[in-house]
């Protein structure tokens, strides 16, 4: 979650998960950024399976989310997250509808 001076923010952020040698990877990564590049609506941010940081680990487990497999699209909004996909390639129209759905 961002915070900010006023408060929290409201803006959901989509984390997608890669690890090395993820076939399916660069096809999601293409996907969301064509779904959400010169968005206003969602934050996006990579997440490299292998570097995550215990912290937002720990945070996903509190979430009860694992991650299984890559590519994985958890979402982030209002403090609470939602798996989206993991293991494979969203369509654009439906990670759009998705976010919107949860957000």
């Amino acid at each position: 979650m961002i915070h900010t001076p006023g408060g929290l923010a409201t803006k959901p952020i989509l984390y997608l998960f890669t690890q090395d040698n993820c076939v399916n990877c660069p096809a999601a990564k293409a996907v969301v950024n064509e779904a959400f590049d010169g968005s206003d609506s969602v934050q996006v941010k990579t997440v490299d399976l292998q570097k995550m940081d215990p912290d937002f680990e720990f945070l996903l487990l509190e979430h009860q989310i694992f991650i299984a497999s890559t590519p994985s699209i958890i979402l982030e909004n209002n403090g609470n997250m939602k798996l989206l996909y993991s293991g494979k390639i969203p369509d654009v129209d439906d990670i759009r509808r998705e976010v919107q759905d949860f957000a």
